[in-house]
């Protein structure tokens, strides 16, 4: 065991709901660790829908997206290519870490939070984290991706940036 990590949020797994999450709970000062993820973007091109949009819209995370939309009213995206450019983001946030090609094991329910193991297949580290969610049960579906992301991060930020 290299060292122990510790975070307020461990968002296990892929798909564009884990960026939604990690993007908006770091817009509201909680940071996350992102482990494992893995693009579940098909490439098709999707319309978001008024509610997706104004979900993105309160911490800018719309305005990243823009330059690469297909059009802008209604904006319309390829939903590989919004998972690419939000993984992008969310590597250069100072609330959020990235960790792909990581695996997690041993992940322990424990009162004050979790425990697991990551690994990289040759070092392991120990983190202990406040909440975790883990996204593999969570919606591939852009819009879905992005309304259950944004319910996730509303319950855990504890803040309602869309009424």
């Amino acid at each position: 065991m290299t060292g122990i990590i510790d975070t307020p949020l461990l968002i296990v797994g892929g798909g564009p709901a884990a960026l939604v999450l990690a993007q908006l709970a770091g817009g509201a000062s909680l940071g996350s660790l992102v482990v494992g993820h893995r693009s579940r973007g098909q490439g098709e091109t999707v319309e978001l829908s008024a509610e997706a949009v104004a979900l993105l819209q309160p911490h800018g995370v719309i305005n990243v997206l823009l330059p690469y939309a297909e059009r802008t009213e209604p904006m319309v995206i390829d939903s590989a290519l919004f998972e690419q450019v939000l993984k992008h983001h969310c590597v250069v946030s100072m609330n959020i870490t990235v960790y792909d090609g990581f695996d997690v094991s041993n992940l322990v329910s424990k009162s004050s939070g979790v425990s697991a193991t990551i690994s990289d297949g040759r070092s392991q580290w120990q983190v202990e984290a406040d909440r975790m969610v883990n996204t593999a049960l969570l919606p591939v579906e852009l819009n879905a991706a992005i309304c259950e992301g944004a319910a996730f991060a509303r319950r855990i930020t504890g803040q309602a940036w869309l009424t």
